[in-house]
């Protein structure tokens, strides 16, 4: 059906869309598309509601996962938004499908009081102790991914406001930090980086003791050696301190969207587990609040 192809295509021009979601999209369409062409439709307005719940029986059928079919209806529901923003339908189809539960693996979340253990470690009194004070307060303080965290530039921070600009391929994303966070990073761009750079127009925020870009694995081994230091059990990685990051903002009640946004989320689903493992602080607040 040219709707679906021009939907894509409007997709792929508007660049507000990485490349792997562009690429779920058109398999997941190409799907429904070929679906209706069995059935002999050719008038995306023919498409009911029931043949879109017939298409995902058969996904089913044919052993595709919850998650799959999950994204299937994700894709579906963005196509039926935009046919009808266009016009080109009056009622959305897809409006009362409902993704099946799809059971994530539990995000590895520490208590607060490991979180403070842990960023207590490291020695400021050194260079190398706030440059690795600066990465653990900024890990915890925005959910910042270690890819990230490892080619972030200096003038990625706005020091006056409190935040940083993340970027990732075509996407880009502004993160808040709090008074905390921003004192210790002032700290280390005042004194500690000067001390590890070699030359004055060095553009990354955090280098290693060769004046060069921090690698994910020393990140890595440093998070395990302070969590070791901190005497803390569970095991620690540095997407330990980004679940953490969501999970504690969850907790306090923070809108699901925002923290999607914040994470870097292309989906929801990703980020309800830490409202999941939440669900007994939610309860209270809704019995309190409702």
């Amino acid at each position: 059906m040219t709707e679906i192809d021009s939907f894509i295509n409007d997709c792929k021009e508007s660049g507000s869309m990485s490349h792997n979601t562009l690429k779920s999209y058109k398999c997941d369409l190409d799907k429904l598309q070929s679906y209706v062409s069995e059935l002999g439709i050719t008038d995306v307005a023919k498409i009911s509601e029931k043949v879109l719940k017939d298409h995902l029986d058969r996904l089913k059928e044919k052993g595709y996962s919850p998650s799959t079919i999950a994204r299937n209806i994700v894709s579906i529901k963005a196509l039926f938004k935009h046919l009808v923003k266009i016009e080109r339908v009056t009622i959305d189809a897809s409006e009362n499908l409902v993704a099946p539960k799809v059971e994530l693996p539990k995000a590895n979340v520490l208590t607060r009081k490991q979180v403070e253990d842990l960023l207590g470690m490291p020695d400021v009194r050194t260079a190398k102790g706030q440059r690795d004070s600066a990465m653990l307060e900024l890990m915890y303080a925005t959910g910042i991914k270690v890819s990230e965290l490892v080619t972030v530039k200096v003038s990625q921070l706005d020091m006056q406001i409190g935040n940083i600009l993340c970027k990732n391929n075509k996407t880009e994303r502004i993160i808040p930090f709090d008074k905390r966070t921003k004192a210790v990073l002032s700290r280390y761009l005042q004194d500690g980086r000067r001390h590890l750079i070699n030359r004055t127009d060095e553009e990354l925020l955090f280098i290693n003791y060769q004046g060069e870009a921090m690698s994910r694995q020393g990140v890595w081994k440093l998070v395990k050696s302070y969590a070791q230091q901190a005497d803390i059990k569970v095991p620690i990685t540095p997407e330990a301190l980004r679940h953490s990051f969501a999970a504690h903002l969850v907790e306090r009640g923070a809108d699901i969207e925002a923290v999607q946004m914040m994470m870097g989320h292309v989906s929801p689903v990703s980020t309800n587990r830490y409202a999941r493992e939440n669900r007994d602080y939610i309860r209270d607040v809704y019995d309190r609040t409702h």
